[in-house]
């Protein structure tokens, strides 16, 4: 689910961080114990003294990173209850995939707006599950977690998911077991379905016959890139001519939203590429066709 520019962006307290870790205690543990010989010498209690000042800075450094991490937690948590406590209509996006270990995520986005339209986007929630993820499973997670948070069903104005039959399900689907427990809840209410924005957005791209601009900067681009001299060239003579960006970047067709970055990185850079490729003499269709149409 794509963000909008308008979206507003919380903000982490940092006297809350400051306060949390002068309050926390740093405890001596046996991780950070160290072995010394029973008639030790100068050098071995040296050796071990250092051993035991790296171990025990290695310790208060973890611990520091996951107090951060906890403090930021429950902030953002804090100001999202808060912020959503005025939603006059918030809609959901659920997205459900395995990690690394086999473990099912499900990712759990909400995006809301109040009476002064302001929107608020965020992570709601990342629920693992461990068993089966069907429909009935997604659903009773999106419950509880709505629920947890005090959000109200009636206010619910959408929800978006990809085409996996556990969510569009006709009968057992996510989405359909939530449109019941709203019509239940309240007669005459309804929730808009959405496919994956970003799918819709790919199959518009797929439609679209723009070859004829794309072959052209995918082949610039794999002449500056492919070879190592090449690259090196390019990247000091950005760095000479002062330019905005540092590099050029490759397109890749499983990540498909790459490619207007791609195509906008070329043309912002177009200058720059043409010097590079009148330095090393060489000739490309990129070249022949901006010029052409300049």
């Amino acid at each position: 689910m794509s963000k909008p520019t308008s979206a507003k962006q919380p903000r982490i307290s940092q006297k809350a961080v400051v306060l949390h870790e002068e309050r926390a205690d740093i405890a001596v543990e046996p991780a950070c114990s160290i072995t010394v010989p029973d008639s030790p010498t100068k050098a071995e209690l040296k050796m071990a003294i250092t051993n035991l000042k790296e171990k025990l800075s290695s310790l208060m450094e973890e611990r520091t990173v996951v107090r951060r991490i906890e403090v930021i937690n429950d902030e953002l948590t804090q100001q999202l209850d808060t912020a959503s406590r005025d939603f006059l209509w918030y809609s959901l996006a659920l997205d459900e995939s395995t990690d690394n270990e086999d473990t099912a995520q499900l990712l759990i986005f909400i995006r809301g707006t109040d009476n002064t339209f302001t929107i608020t986007e965020e992570l709601l929630s990342m629920e693992s599950m461990k068993n089966t993820t069907t429909g009935q499973d997604l659903f009773e997670c999106a419950v509880d977690c709505v629920e947890e948070r005090g959000l109200s069903w009636d206010r619910m104005a959408s929800i978006t998911t990809h085409g996996a039959k556990s969510f569009t399900g006709k009968n057992i689907g996510m989405v359909k077991l939530s449109k019941d427990k709203l019509t239940t809840e309240n007669p005459g209410s309804d929730i808009l379905s959405f496919h994956c924005i970003l799918h819709q957005e790919s199959l518009c791209k797929s439609a679209l016959d723009i070859k004829h601009v794309i072959e052209p900067v995918i082949s610039v681009v794999n002449i500056i890139k492919l070879k190592a001299l090449n690259h090196r060239q390019f990247k000091s003579l950005l760095e000479d001519m002062e330019t905005e960006y540092e590099d050029v970047l490759y397109h890749n067709n499983v990540r498909w939203l790459s490619l207007g970055k791609v195509l906008k990185r070329v043309w912002a850079l177009r200058e720059e590429i043409f010097v590079f490729l009148d330095m090393k003499e060489i000739s490309c269709e990129f070249k022949t066709k901006t010029v052409c149409e300049e």
